[in-house]
């Protein structure tokens, strides 16, 4: 009986560790979205100097001026999806007493919260990085077969989505309702 005791005290150990081992993982991934936000800013302010030259020389560079913005979008909704795994870390394993009053929009309850965020979040960022192939539209082939394979990824991620995740979440309302 001393050593089931014993055990439980090392895994208790092991659990309370683990809480400042995701509370580095998710400051890491807040700091690393701030940082692609500056990377968003800077490919943005880089075409800031074809958006002059497209209004005051009436050149034909839309294609390199919108790559650019679509570039720069690419970056920020990464960066908040990284933002959003970040707090949503710190909000399951970290802040245990809910101490910190979060948004409802990013108030995430469990692991099923925080996997249906992602997998709408990064949906949106394979769209984003179509558009900027199909801005570009250079081999109209490469562009369906690239298409093609984002549609299947969509499908396999919806699929996923609603067997995985919507299995879990029917799984918890049922729970909660027989509560």
């Amino acid at each position: 009986m001393k050593n089931q005791d014993f055990l439980t005290i090392i895994n208790k150990g092991f659990v309370n560790a683990g809480r400042y081992f995701v509370a580095v993982a998710s400051i890491l991934t807040i700091l690393a979205s701030g940082f692609l936000i500056f990377s968003g800013v800077w490919e943005f302010v880089n075409g800031i100097p074809d958006i002059l030259n497209f209004l005051f020389h009436h050149s034909e560079h839309r294609v390199e001026l919108s790559v650019h913005f679509i570039s720069a979008i690419d970056l920020f909704m990464v960066a908040v999806v990284m933002f959003v795994m970040g707090i949503g870390l710190f909000e399951l394993f970290v802040d245990k007493d809910q101490s910190i009053s979060y948004p409802h929009w990013l108030k995430i309850h469990d692991l099923t919260d925080l996997k249906e965020k992602l997998i709408a979040a990064v949906v949106v960022v394979i769209v984003i990085t179509f558009l900027k192939h199909i801005v570009i539209w250079e081999k109209p082939l490469e562009t369906l077969y690239f298409g093609g394979s984002i549609a299947i990824v969509i499908m396999a991620i919806t699929l996923f989505s609603k067997l995985v995740v919507g299995d879990e979440t029917r799984k918890k309302k049922d729970e909660e309702t027989k509560q």
